[in-house]
């Protein structure tokens, strides 16, 4: 398999830390590609110019990173990152789709920060900072952290990741102990300590 990413990228991360979960990490090559250069080799696979995009082994083209760990998922010899009971399964997946708000809403806010100020930009940059507050909030509160290293737990991890890679002097740990402590014992599993990112 080949996964066309950017170093920095959360979305990335989560998909090659789902690959070492599940230990699928040795069968991907990793093809850096900058989407906003449109590289042709991307440009065939993907006419978004997105990444990550996963080509499988078959030759299909696989783009969105909740749609790569899924499909990583299902062809791993021990599936585990998405429960298939259907309770299980709902709260993993929105308990994702909450840490990869954090990821868009940060991502946001990385790429606003590198235009020219404005008053309308600077508010849409704090609308993202307070969505990222109440969605750490929340999960400070959340009695799910700890469990199975599964997606949602990875997007998590990834995510507030990203805030330090991006955003050092935030403090997102700032009155969230739990989560700060959650956050560090996550870093340290395989899956996060070997797909840390990088420029």
């Amino acid at each position: 398999m080949k996964l066309y990413m950017v170093g920095a990228s959360p979305y990335a991360r989560k998909v090659r830390a789902s690959a070492v979960a599940l230990e699928l990490a040795d069968h991907i090559e990793i093809v850096i590609a900058n989407p906003h250069e449109r590289p042709d080799a991307l440009l065939k696979v993907n006419a978004l110019s997105k990444v990550p995009t996963l080509i499988t082994d078959e030759g299909e083209a696989i783009f969105d990173s909740l749609c790569i760990c899924e499909y990583l998922n299902g062809i791993a010899a021990r599936p585990s990152l998405v429960p298939a009971d259907d309770i299980s399964r709902r709260g993993v997946l929105q308990r994702h789709a909450l840490g990869h708000g954090v990821m868009d809403c940060a991502v946001t806010r990385r790429l606003e920060s590198q235009r020219a100020k404005d008053a309308d930009r600077d508010e849409w940059v704090n609308r993202q900072i307070g969505t990222i507050g109440r969605v750490l909030d929340w999960f400070e509160e959340c009695d799910d952290l700890d469990g199975p290293f599964t997606l949602d737990r990875i997007t998590l991890a990834a995510a507030l990741s990203f805030l330090d890679f991006r955003f050092p002097d935030d403090g997102w740990r700032n009155n969230r102990p739990r989560l700060a402590n959650w956050h560090s014992r996550m870093e340290e599993l395989p899956p996060m300590s070997e797909t840390r990112p990088f420029q």
